[in-house]
């Protein structure tokens, strides 16, 4: 079957297309800085993240970050937690260890889940959000401390 010019611009087409595909795959892969698959974003249900705390705790590169306000964390906060008031928090992000491992929670889950992009677009390798936040912390029964 003879090709005519129709066909043959249709294959360089096609050739230049699969071309353009494989460069970009390739420079892809080769990009500097961490690949997204070494990085951990997410959000993970209350008893997750209990049992993640309590494996982690002693280690110094972890922290827990309730973003809520002073007067909110002080009404009742997971144990160890530190606060850091989503308002002033992208003052505060500068003062964060980007391979830290933090456990970050609001109340029920918005004002965190904004930080948790934040966190995302600033670099940081591995943030878990609670989901649900305190709120759902506390209805699975875990334990909260005020002061």
């Amino acid at each position: 079957m003879a090709m005519n010019m129709v066909d043959l611009y249709y294959y360089a087409l096609l050739a230049i297309g699969c071309s353009i595909t494989m460069a970009v795959l390739i420079c892809g892969c080769s990009s500097a800085g961490p690949a997204p698959e070494d990085r951990i974003i997410r959000t993970i249900p209350p008893t997750e993240a209990s049992t993640l705390i309590e494996e982690n705790v002693q280690r110094p590169e972890f922290v827990i970050i309730d973003v809520r306000r002073p007067d909110e964390f002080a009404g009742g906060h997971i144990p160890g937690a530190i606060n850091i008031d989503s308002a002033l928090f992208s003052e505060q992000i500068g003062g964060l260890d980007p391979d830290g491992t933090y456990v970050i929670y609001c109340q029920r889950g918005a004002r965190s889940a904004g930080i948790r992009e934040l966190m995302r677009e600033a670099g940081f390798r591995e943030v878990y959000e609670v989901e649900g936040g305190i709120s759902a912390w506390k209805a699975v029964g875990l334990p909260v401390v005020a002061e």
